[in-house]
């Protein structure tokens, strides 16, 4: 259910995996996402089951109906309120950030980069969901930029967790691709993220690219926390590339827990 977990003061960040859920077939059995065809029933009991871990009422997570876009939407205090059968809509973005206890940010992943961001002094948290077309759209720097604005933080103050993604060696892509990274990333970055020895076709390290931009928009590279985990390659987790894009997916998520 939750693979891996990590503790700062108040916070908590966590990674799930694919068991210990009710859905069936390639969603078997741990399947947080909406999206991709599993039973909606099961997907929000396997919500309610991660809630139950969490100690925090199912109203309380928010996991965006995610559009690959650089979106950024505010959690406050009135959103746990507004009501399920509304969020699908309401909740069209690829990131989102709040200054509020007891609520849980989440982004659903099957092989892109969840990007959990926190700074307890000035008490915001985000949660990014960053394909490859997140990241050359910034959703990155537009989620930096909406915490900054909502609690005054500086980006040097911020830490960011990148959690499990496809690894580079899996992540084969067109000469298009490429040139759409070359849109945001200087040719230093690119030598960073961009991987052509050894393969046929150009491949990119995802979460390079995501270290490299938030770098460059200020984060300190001592704050920045990397998962080693590859999704493709780890049975223990759901897979788009490896399994069709009607498989299950985890969730990477961020909280703070009012003691």
């Amino acid at each position: 259910m939750i693979a891996d977990r990590r503790a700062h003061g108040e916070l908590t960040t966590f990674f799930t995996d694919r068991e210990g859920g009710v859905s069936e077939g390639s969603f078997s059995s741990f399947n947080l996402g909406l999206f991709s065809g599993d039973e909606r029933s099961c997907v929000e009991r396997n919500r309610a089951l991660l809630c139950g871990r969490l100690g925090i009422p199912p109203e309380n997570l928010f996991v965006p109906n995610e559009v690959h876009g650089n979106r950024v939407m505010v959690i406050d205090h009135d959103s746990p309120l507004i009501p399920m059968a509304e969020r699908d809509e309401l909740f069209k973005c690829d990131a989102l950030v709040t200054t509020c206890r007891n609520v849980c940010l989440g982004v659903t992943v099957a092989d892109c980069v969840p990007v959990l961001f926190y700074d307890e002094a000035h008490q915001v948290i985000a949660a990014a969901h960053a394909g490859w077309k997140g990241i050359v759209s910034d959703v990155l720097g537009e989620t930096v930029k909406r915490m900054c604005e909502i609690s005054s933080v500086a980006p040097s103050d911020l830490y960011a967790e990148i959690w499990p993604s496809i690894s580079a060696p899996r992540f084969e892509v067109g000469e298009e691709v490429v040139d759409r990274f070359r849109s945001l990333f200087s040719e230093k970055e690119m030598s960073g993220i961009l991987v052509r020895e050894g393969y046929p076709k150009p491949h990119i390290n995802l979460r390079g690219a995501v270290r490299a931009r938030l770098l460059a928009l200020g984060l300190q590279d001592a704050r920045i926390w990397t998962h080693p985990d590859c999704t493709f390659s780890d049975p223990r987790y759901f897979s788009a590339r490896r399994d069709g894009f009607a498989c299950g997916r985890m969730v990477a998520g961020i909280m703070r827990i009012k003691n």
